[in-house]
C-alpha cells in the first residue's frame, strides 16, 4: 500500500461518551459499548495521584485510609470537578482497550437539559483535553428517544422521561428538536440518600453505598405492594460502635422513598399539564404515552405510579440502562443523518 494511501485512510476513531452521575459508559463507533462503569475515582489526598477510576475506585471506597480520597467528579450530570473528570475519562478510555493511534476524530456526548453555557464549555474542554479534534452535545432526552427507537424527526410528539443518577430529564421531542422540556435534580440519588438518611436518622445505623443501592433494587417500590418481604441489612451501628444486622422491610423502603417519587412525578405531571398551550402536541403524547429510559425506570411500580397520576400509558425502554449512550452510538454510526440535532 502507498504511503499516501495509508494516510488517507481515516485512521482516527470515533467515541460516544454517556458521562453520568452514578455510570459512565462509553461507545466506540463500528464496536458498540466497551465501557460501563461507575463514575468515580480514587487519589492520593497528599500528591493528588490518580490510583483507580470506575469499578476499581468504587471497590475502595469506603475501605481506605485517610490518605486516599474518592471523588465522584459529575453531579446532577455535569462536571464538578474539572480534574478528576479528565482523569476517569482518560482512565475509562484506557480500559476501552483501543489504540488511538492517530486520536479521536469526533466526539458526542450526552448533556442534561438546563446545562449552562459554562458547563457545557467545561465539557466541551474535557473533551478535547482527551484528545477529541470535533467535539458535540446531544442532549440526553434526544439521545434517549433514539436510542429507545423513535424518530426524533417525526411530526409527532413523542415524551421522553429519563431519570438518571443526578436528573430527570421531561422532554417531549417533535420535528428534530425539543418542543419543551425541564432537567429536574431530583434522581435516583436522592432516592439513596433518602434510604440512607432513614438507617441513619431513625436507627443510628451506617450502611454502605452498595447496601443502599442494593435495598433499592430489592425492596423499593413507588406503589404499594401486596407482598411485604423483609432483609437483612449489614452495617454500622453508631450507638455501639460495632458492626451489626438489622431487618428492614419493604412497606418501610417504598414509604422512605415516597417523596423524592413525589417530586419526579409531580414534575411529569406539570409537565404535561403545561402543555394547554399546544393542544397538537398533548394529543400525540395522548395517542403515544410517555417512554421512560435510564436506571430509575427500573425501579418497581414506577410505571404504574405514573399512569395513576397521568392516566397515560408508559413504556419502558428494553434496555433503560442503556438507552441514552445506544442513541449517541447510533448518531455515531449514522453522523449525517443526525447532525442537524447536535451542538458543537
Amino acid at each position: 500500500m502507498r504511503l499516501s494511501s495509508f494516510f488517507n485512510m481515516d485512521s482516527r476513531i470515533d467515541i460516544g461518551i454517556d458521562l453520568g452521575t452514578a455510570n459512565t459508559l462509553i461507545y466506540l463507533r463500528g464496536k458498540g459499548v466497551v465501557v460501563n462503569e461507575p463514575s468515580i475515582v480514587a487519589r492520593e489526598r497528599s500528591t493528588g495521584k490518580i490510583l483507580a477510576v470506575g469499578h476499581e475506585a468504587l471497590t475502595m471506597h469506603e475501605r481506605i485510609h485517610p490518605g486516599i480520597v474518592t471523588v465522584r467528579p459529575v453531579s446532577s450530570g455535569v462536571i464538578g470537578d474539572y480534574e478528576a473528570t479528565l482523569m476517569l475519562m482518560k482512565g475509562l478510555l484506557n480500559k476501552a482497550q483501543t489504540r488511538f493511534l492517530f486520536g479521536i476524530k469526533r466526539m458526542v456526548i450526552s448533556v442534561p437539559l438546563g446545562t449552562t453555557e459554562v458547563e457545557l464549555r467545561a465539557v466541551q474542554d474535557a473533551a478535547r483535553h482527551v484528545g477529541a479534534k470535533y467535539v458535540h452535545l446531544i442532549y440526553e432526552p434526544l439521545a434517549a428517544a433514539i436510542g429507545i427507537g423513535l424518530d426524533p424527526f417525526a411530526p409527532i410528539g413523542n415524551m421522553i422521561v429519563n431519570i438518571g443518577g443526578g436528573t430527570t430529564e421531561v422532554a417531549v421531542v417533535s420535528y428534530g428538536g425539543i418542543a419543551s422540556g425541564e432537567s429536574l435534580r431530583v434522581a435516583g440519588s436522592d432516592i439513596n440518600r433518602s434510604i440512607s438518611r432513614y438507617f441513619r436518622e431513625q436507627h443510628n445505623f451506617a450502611v454502605s453505598d452498595y447496601a443502599v443501592e442494593n435495598i433499592k433494587l430489592q425492596m423499593a417500590s413507588a406503589t404499594c405492594q401486596d407482598n411485604i418481604t423483609t432483609m437483612n441489612v449489614r452495617g454500622m451501628s453508631y450507638e455501639s460502635g460495632l458492626p451489626e444486622s438489622m431487618a428492614v422491610d419493604s412497606e418501610t423502603i417504598s414509604k422512605v422513598i415516597a417523596y423524592p417519587i413525589t417530586q419526579m412525578v409531580t414534575s411529569i405531571k406539570k409537565h404535561i399539564e403545561a402543555l394547554v398551550s399546544k393542544p397538537e402536541l398533548a394529543i400525540d403524547i395522548l395517542d403515544h404515552g410517555i417512554a421512560l429510559s435510564g436506571g430509575g425506570a427500573l425501579l418497581k411500580g414506577l410505571d404504574e405510579k405514573i399512569y395513576e397520576e397521568t392516566k397515560l400509558p408508559v413504556v419502558i425502554g428494553q434496555d433503560p440502562l442503556k438507552e441514552v449512550i445506544k442513541g449517541v452510538g447510533m448518531i455515531l454510526e449514522d453522523f449525517s443523518a443526525y447532525k442537524p440535532l447536535l451542538a458543537s
